[in-house]
């Protein structure tokens, strides 16, 4: 259209200069000067009729091409004829020379600027139609004007479609209000918030589907009206590339904060609790906000819910335990693989009345094959297994089985170094560790506490005569008797050989640790059946109270040792409370 305005506008110069150097000068408007005139007036037309073409007011096929080649053909022949009559009509050769001068001089100018705007519109056409970017003009109202083949690949509206039309059709309808009133503002203020702007928004497709774009838009005014055009570009790939990069990022952000609660010195209780806090607060997977945590009962081959958040207390009573095999959870444990339920189907075994429709994840923790325990997240209801989920809580489980066997492996380092490896009780260490926390209660709680030495009586002879064998099972049955006869608040240990230690947290007086020592002797003589041979011992105690015969664990310790010593040398199989002459006789 720019080219064909060029050609008007060189025809009206031409004319213009005319009529200008017939009136300066009557004697140019000779014969044949009017056949001239009427030629350039019927190239005007001619550029009127191309410029119609492209603005497709009518079919360009059929009838505007042939006026347009008419008027070119008909208006240089009026020219050429005009000019064989006018020319010998005019007086001198230095009006001819001159007018013939600026006739040149003008139309040359134009001629060349024509060209350069031709060859600019075919670059800026070819440019527009080979880019994959949409690129789309629109007038004032909002109605297209130019549709290249990116926008057509784009949005799949072919150009014949749009042209004339609005861009309603590529935006979606809850944009569209607004974009209305963004064209009603133009319009009004003459001002346009985006332009200069690269903006990221949401665009429609043919088909229906959304997509997000990147357009930047430019504007022009001709003739007092405003037209704008848009670069489109569809970013899809790019914002599925960032919320990938953003999943990994919160991806491992979760791992790392799991890797983090694994070294924290606390439970193996807190630390699930911790787990299962960072589990479900992940934001880009679409569990719910509750789930839990089993761990595998070996000996019972049960799983225990150990951890929960969320869950209902009827839920929880359901669940405290579930059998390999039972509901989603019991057969991820049985099969040791992933379990996924997009509905409450016939794998749910756990129901009750007003059960709301969901889903679940129930992700096995496994350790080198091993099972350790269960992952149970929920879904919302019809949500289909996304595989990018399924990874993320599998590498979950997969670190969460670190976690576990890691403290697993602390707790059992733990216990063989505060417990004794034959018998299980806990070691002199242990138990002076205990003293202490007893003691500070016993002193706050103004409250006695005893302490029982015991030495085994007889244990010698039947290790020399049976083995060290059948002493070792010896010593695993005393252990177990004396636990038989205390309660659970008191503690037995063994500090070596076959020395005990008792602690009685809590007694009223002295005379109560009179008839524990005496149910311990009476149960310690009782015969011990071991290799087909009956085996007998006693033991001799002694007795320390606090806070009457001291108030720290080595001296408490030190005197029941010595009231033990005096039971030895008395006649064994007996007890005695420390005395303070037991210092002085030794």
């Amino acid at each position: 259209m720019a080219i064909h305005l060029i050609e008007i506008l060189a025809f009206m110069t031409i004319l213009v200069l005319l009529l200008r150097e017939a009136r300066k000068r009557p004697a140019l408007a000779a014969k044949g000067f009017r056949a001239v005139l009427m030629g350039v007036g019927l190239l005007m037309v001619s550029g009127l009729a191309g410029a119609a073409e492209q603005m497709a007011w009518t079919d360009k096929s059929v009838y505007w091409p042939s006026l347009e080649e008419l008027g070119r053909i008909g208006g240089f022949s009026l020219i050429l004829v005009g000019l064989t009559r006018w020319i010998p009509a005019i007086t001198t050769l230095d009006e001819v020379e001159s007018f013939s001068k600026k006739m040149i001089e003008a139309y040359t100018r134009l001629e060349l600027e024509w060209r350069k705007m031709k060859k600019d519109e075919e670059f800026s056409r070819s440019v527009s139609h080979s880019a994959n970017d949409a690129i789309i003009s629109t007038d004032s109202k909002g109605n297209i004007i130019s549709w290249n083949r990116g926008a057509a690949r784009m949005f799949g509206h072919t150009e014949s479609e749009m042209l004339g039309n609005s861009v309603s059709p590529i935006i979606p309808e809850r944009f569209r209000a607004r974009h209305q009133a963004g064209l009603q503002r133009v319009a009004t203020t003459g001002q346009a918030q985006i332009l200069g702007k690269s903006l990221e928004l949401v665009a429609l497709r043919k088909n229906g589907l959304e997509f997000p774009v990147e357009i930047s838009i430019a504007t022009w005014s001709t003739g007092g009206e405003r037209f704008f055009v848009g670069v489109i570009r569809d970013i899809t790939h790019r914002k599925v590339a960032e919320a990938g990069t953003e999943r990994t990022q919160q991806s491992r952000v979760a791992i790392s904060a799991l890797l983090q609660v694994a070294l924290e010195p606390i439970p193996l209780q807190e630390q699930l609790e911790k787990a299962l806090d960072i589990i479900l607060s992940v934001p880009w997977l679409t569990i719910q906000s509750k789930g839990s945590i089993f761990l595998w009962d070996e000996e019972r081959q049960e799983l225990v819910m150990t951890v929960e958040r969320g869950l209902a207390a009827h839920l929880l009573k359901a669940c405290a335990r579930i059998p390999a095999g039972y509901c989603l959870c019991g057969r991820a444990a049985e099969t040791r693989s992933m379990v996924h339920a997009a509905h409450l189907d016939d794998r749910h075994d756990v129901r009750f009345d007003g059960i709301r429709p969901h889903g679940h994840y129930c992700l096995p923790i496994l350790y080198q094959g091993k099972l350790l325990g269960v992952v149970n997240t929920y879904i919302a209801d019809s949500h289909d297994a996304d595989k990018e989920e399924m990874e993320f809580l599998q590498s979950i489980a997969d670190t969460l089985a670190g976690l576990i066997e890691r403290k697993r492996v602390e707790e059992k380092l733990e216990e063989m170094a505060h417990h004794d490896s034959l018998t299980g009780l806990p070691n002199r260490k242990l138990l002076e560790a205990q003293m202490v926390k007893y003691l500070a209660r016993a002193r706050r709680d103004h409250e006695q506490l005893a302490l029982l030495f015991l030495d085994l009586d007889g244990f010698k002879q039947v290790n020399d005569t049976l083995g060290h064998e059948a002493g070792d099972k010896l010593l695993q049955e005393v252990a177990r008797r004396i636990k038989g006869v205390l309660r659970d608040s008191d503690v037995v240990a063994r500090l070596g050989g076959d020395e005990f230690m008792v602690l009685l947290p809590s007694v009223s007086k002295a005379e109560d640790t009179h008839f524990i020592a005496r149910k311990i002797i009476d149960r310690l003589c009782e015969p011990v059946g071991i290799k087909g041979e009956s085996a007998q011992i006693g033991t001799s105690i002694g007795i320390s109270i606090f806070p009457e015969h001291g108030e720290m664990p080595e001296e408490l310790m030190h005197k029941a040792d010595l009231a033990m010593y005096r039971v030895k040398k008395e006649g064994k199989n007996h007890f005695r409370l420390f005395e303070p002459g037991m210092i002085t006789s030794g």
